[in-house]
């Protein structure tokens, strides 16, 4: 891949997790890119954020809770899995860089929006399919619950 033709987008992820250690995921509504795919709760940067207040938007936009508290789980750049399988409308692939948070507390019931059409409680070993290609590691990451900042 031409790696002149990638473009990096800043993005962000949230690991809601129960006392159940499972982890909530969101299927894409079909109005998204990607529909059907299951996935962390997320997205892109808007001007001016950061990665915090990116995270806790995102969050509240996507499942409808007010994320309280947050723990940084880990950073994510790496091209193999991070750069989109097809390039945009501008011939562009674009690179994901994306910082994942755990959510240590929130308030609110979940509710997902438009992006949304679904949502559930997940273990590591049962994870749904499809989903998006970099999430699986986030996901087994954000489970392992490491005190250590995971860097892929």
């Amino acid at each position: 891949m031409d790696t002149q033709k990638i473009l990096p987008v800043a993005a962000v992820n949230s690991a809601i997790l129960n006392d159940r250690n499972q982890i909530l995921l969101t299927r894409r509504s079909p109005k998204v890119r990607e529909p059907g795919k299951w996935c962390l709760p997320g997205g892109h940067f808007e001007g001016g954020e950061t990665w915090v207040e990116a995270m806790r938007r995102e969050t509240n936009e996507e499942v409808g809770i007010e994320v309280l508290e947050e723990r940084l789980v880990g950073i994510y750049s790496d091209p193999a899995i991070t750069v989109t399988a097809d390039a945009g409308k501008d011939g562009y692939h674009r690179q994901f860089l994306v910082v994942l948070f755990e959510v240590t507390k929130f308030r609110g019931e979940i509710k997902p929006n438009e992006e949304v059409d679904l949502w559930g409680w997940y273990s590591l070993d049962a994870l749904p399919e499809p989903m998006l290609r970099s999430h699986p590691i986030r996901a087994q990451d954000a489970l392992a619950r490491s005190s250590n900042v995971f860097v892929r």
